[in-house]
């Protein structure tokens, strides 16, 4: 199967491991798959309107992004452009499958209400099949709230919080999102713990730093998630965030800094503030410390679709183990619970429909081969051949 099949495909939760990896790790996966088979996706009952025109600027749309490169000189960070992701993930009209991402007409439709300003919409559209919002486009960029974390924007009267850099986050994203070190310690022993049941143990000591986005900014230059600083890195600190209060609804940081060690491999691993535990920031914190244990490990450069696609592959089996290594009550039946297994869903459908040249086709090929040959030895593989095996 061509690891490309999956941009026209719904999302895939198929994974075969090898048998040398860890039995919990197998055993969590085998609960995810039955989870996620069990489970269907309500893709709204409203009728669309099929229209020529839409159709034609749809496939336009589509072709430019399939012929779209996002290849990032960064050091293994992750882009947090949330608007970026619609054009990403497969900006067309809605095909029998129904597996488009969003929908997107340019008529006006008479059954449609927008969920974000409750007007019958009259313009361009979105709607965001994993969240349920139908919305108009024009609030992609008229300074409607939209959280940083799942990407839904505010409506009615559910109080978003601004975080010290601007970001905003919507409720349920604030329960449990990490903002101070303290947070980020049990997390970090959690991916310490994933990465052992793969037989891929952290020895190396590995400074995990939280910042906010403006330390990013000044550090790369534009916006990431996350990423991880090299010995050949030039920087010799990093200001970041070691406490946080809410002051209303606006979130006040205190920073120090961090003076890196010269000589290390690994300077440090940096990541955004303000994310959910265990879901997106421990995806995050995934695809970092790989990058990190291929440094380690002595991995030769490799080529930016193979170390970034062996990255996000991390990260996607982070999203799958949670089914069971997760929060208690991300388990249960409550409101809260299901909207982390809804997050869990919408980001694993990010990695895989992403179709940046790095980021989406890199996981897509890598996927192909762990699933095939098995991780360990698509790893040993990589390591003496610089490429993945066929």
């Amino acid at each position: 199967m061509s690891a490309y099949g999956f941009l026209d495909e719904g999302p895939s939760y198929e994974v075969q491991f090898s048998e040398d990896e860890n039995e919990d790790v197998v055993r969590a996966i085998e609960l995810s798959l039955q989870e996620s088979q069990a489970k269907e996706i309500n893709m709204g009952d409203m009728e669309f309107p099929q229209i020529d025109e839409v159709e034609e600027l749809a496939q336009e749309l589509e072709e430019s992004t399939l012929s779209s490169t996002d290849l990032s000189a960064s050091t293994g960070g992750i882009e947090l452009e949330w608007w970026k992701l619609f054009k990403d993930f497969n900006p067309s009209v809605p095909t029998s499958k129904g597996t488009s991402w969003w929908r997107k007409s340019s008529k006006q439709c008479n059954t449609l209400v927008c969920d974000v300003c409750e007007e019958q919409i009259c313009s361009a559209w979105l709607r965001c099949t994993y969240w349920g919002q139908t919305f108009c486009q024009k609030h992609t960029s008229d300074g409607t709230p939209c959280c940083c974390a799942c990407s839904r924007f505010k409506i009615g009267d559910m109080k978003y919080i601004t975080l010290s850099d601007g970001r905003k986050l919507c409720p349920d994203c604030r329960h449990t999102a990490v903002m101070d070190p303290e947070d980020c310690k049990p997390l970090l022993d959690e991916v310490h713990r994933f990465f052992k049941g793969l037989n891929m143990k952290i020895r190396y000591y590995i400074p995990i730093l939280l910042v906010d986005n403006d330390e990013i900014i000044r550090i790369h230059k534009k916006n990431l998630f996350g990423s991880t600083l090299y010995e050949k890195f030039e920087l010799d600190a990093v200001n970041y965030v070691t406490r946080s209060t809410q002051k209303g609804k606006s979130i006040e940081v205190v920073k120090e800094v961090e003076q890196l060690l010269p000589g290390r491999k690994v300077k440090a691993v940096l990541l955004l503030y303000g994310f959910p535990n265990r879901i997106a920031l421990g995806a995050t914190l995934a695809h970092e410390m790989m990058h990190a244990w291929m440094r380690v490990q002595g991995y030769p450069g490799l080529p930016l679709p193979i170390e970034e696609g062996l990255s996000q592959v991390m990260a996607h089996k982070w999203l799958e183990w949670q089914s069971f290594a997760g929060d208690d009550y991300m388990k249960g039946t409550s409101d809260k619970a299901q909207f982390l297994r809804n997050l869990k869903e919408f980001l694993k459908y990010g990695i895989e429909k992403r179709h940046s040249e790095a980021y989406g086709h890199g996981f897509r090929e890598v996927k192909w081969a762990v699933e095939r040959y098995g991780l360990r030895y698509t790893l040993e593989h990589i390591a003496r051949a610089r490429k993945l095996p066929k």
